[in-house]
């Protein structure tokens, strides 16, 4: 059984070094071989890794921005095309926990057909676990208190931030779809896993610990990422469905949580009529069927 740890990077030299050493000091024999996924790498992760003969550490740097779509696809093809069984995923501000790694892999050996195991995440924020992936259909979190006295839950998707994927799907061609750029990648490929016949389940056991963005407001905890990342989450999200649910009843979903999102706009949000404007542009950008990077959209 050979394991990737495949790591995202846009320019987060600081945050990559921290997983490297960290996985050095800890468990360096957890990994046969380890990837960092760069985009417009500034050069010091590849002159750091050089310099401390980290022979087994691989970097790969981009001259455009991937974004977290190609990126992750980027990640799983090179480490399927050299001979991985599994690739544990993490972005930049994730870590890696050996008892989760281990326990992710002795679930997916254990169970057939696996395309990804996913760890049970756990909101530090909020105090809640999160098993929204449990769901079809793209519903807003759904978080609980406990975690769930089973082993392992089955689920169609969950966040590739400390993911662990079976390089089967990407050597038959399934890989992540890199044209959305940011946003949903991890919801439309457990799609396409799910549609292939791909097992996917979430490891109760396995509890990954997430500082998600969640604030305290009026209405509660709510997530707060910066204004422009409301286009592409509503963009993709409507991309995603037209390429593997196109189907009434995902599309129904998608309008409650357009009219949600504008209710949190009003209500919780800051920096509202640029939100409202991001979320215009979104819709409308994905009901054309436009894909990638926009780069207009710092600018509306």
């Amino acid at each position: 059984m050979v394991v990737w740890l495949v790591i995202a990077s846009y320019r987060n030299d600081h945050e990559v070094m921290r997983i490297l050493e960290d996985v050095q000091a800890s468990c360096p024999q957890l990994f046969d071989r380890i990837l960092v996924v760069d985009s417009e790498g500034t050069g010091t992760v590849s002159k750091t890794i050089k310099n401390r003969g980290w022979d087994k550490v691989l970097y790969q740097s981009y001259s455009h921005n991937l974004g977290s779509g190609a990126n992750l696809c980027e990640r799983l093809r090179i480490a399927a095309e050299q001979g991985a069984d599994y690739a544990y995923a993490v972005n930049h501000d994730g870590h890696v926990d050996p008892k989760v790694v281990s326990a992710l892999l002795k679930a997916a050996e254990s169970n057939g057909n696996i395309g990804a195991a996913y760890p049970l995440g756990y909101f530090t924020r909020t105090k809640r676990f999160n098993i929204t992936g449990t769901r079809e259909l793209p519903w807003p979190a759904k978080l609980i208190t406990a975690a769930p006295e089973v082993p392992f839950m089955e689920a169609f998707w969950s966040s590739s931030n400390g993911a662990l994927y079976s390089m089967d799907p990407v050597k038959a061609g399934i890989v992540p779809w890199g044209a959305l750029w940011m946003a949903w990648e991890d919801l439309e490929y457990g799609w396409r896993l799910a549609d292939h016949g791909y097992r996917q389940i979430i490891v109760c056991g396995a509890i990954f610990k997430d500082d998600y963005e969640y604030t305290l407001t009026k209405l509660g905890r709510v997530i707060q990422k910066p204004a422009w990342r409301t286009y592409y989450n509503i963009r993709n999200l409507i991309l995603a469905i037209r390429h593997s649910r196109n189907r009434p009843q995902f599309y129904l979903v998608c309008i409650y949580r357009v009219i949600l999102e504008c209710i949190m706009i009003l209500v919780a949000r800051k920096e509202k009529w640029k939100r409202f404007r991001m979320l215009w542009a979104g819709a409308t950008d994905g009901i054309k069927g436009i894909e990638g990077e926009c780069p207009s959209v710092g600018e509306r």
